[in-house]
């Protein structure tokens, strides 16, 4: 339910950029425990970011995964972006550290913060030219 909401939140951007996003809940039950708005506001964040940092490929995607692994949740989504350079992965978090024109630098440390208030973790993993995946654990 909740990504299907991001999902249509960020449809109109995602039809203009030809950007396919892509689904997948393993059980179909999985449930989250946390304050839902806070939390669409980290997805909300990650996807931006993957949307900002594509380049109208033909094949752009984002995967949004949630899965149980060892009795945690996990959500897990990955682009197929130009990925982010080694000297910038390790800023990220940082507060009002941004590589974008327009950018505030703060919604990765925000996401981080809410992550922390839900007992969970954030980490971003990636690789030049073959995308960003953001791994959200509970």
């Amino acid at each position: 339910k909740l990504f299907q909401h991001i999902k249509e939140l960020n449809e109109a951007n995602l039809k203009d950029k030809n950007i396919e996003i892509e689904i997948a809940v393993s059980p179909q039950d999985l449930t989250l425990t946390g304050d839902e708005k806070m939390l669409e506001q980290v997805l909300l964040n990650i996807i931006r970011n993957a949307t900002e940092a594509m380049s109208n490929k033909k094949n752009d995607k984002i995967v949004m995964q949630a899965k149980e692994i060892d009795e945690e949740a996990v959500i897990s989504i990955k682009d197929n972006g130009p990925g982010i350079p080694p000297e910038k992965l390790d800023k990220i978090f940082i507060p009002f550290y941004t590589t974008k024109e327009e950018g505030s630098g703060i919604g990765l440390s925000f996401s981080r913060q809410i992550m922390h208030l839900h007992g969970g973790s954030i980490q971003i993993q990636s690789e030049e030219n073959k995308g960003t995946e953001a791994i959200l654990r509970f």
